[in-house]
């Protein structure tokens, strides 16, 4: 009976280091956390993002905006300009 004792007290043992070593799996909160960090660097990251885009559009605009300026003024002066610069350009060719 000793023997059959001993044996029931070896597989409670076991049990019970496999029960601690399941509660401490669940309780370990690190993998959470890396998850966590790694949302908020991808959320930091979109915000930077989207403020390039901000800056490139407002830049592309404001090119688009003195373009159309220039052509507006072009068109003002009666395509003057364009007529003296090609005629600067046949001079230079001949």
């Amino acid at each position: 009976m000793e023997t059959e004792l001993a044996e029931i007290n070896e597989r409670l043992s076991q049990c019970e280091k496999k029960i601690d070593d399941t509660g401490k799996s669940f309780s370990d909160t690190s993998p959470l956390q890396k998850i966590k960090k790694s949302i908020a660097q991808v959320k930091n990251d979109i915000k930077t993002i989207d403020i390039r885009i901000g800056v490139v559009s407002n830049t592309l605009l404001q090119l688009k905006l003195k373009e159309r300026a220039k052509q507006q003024e072009e068109k003002a002066n009666g395509g003057h300009a364009l007529k003296k610069l090609l005629e600067n350009d046949y001079e230079m060719e001949i």
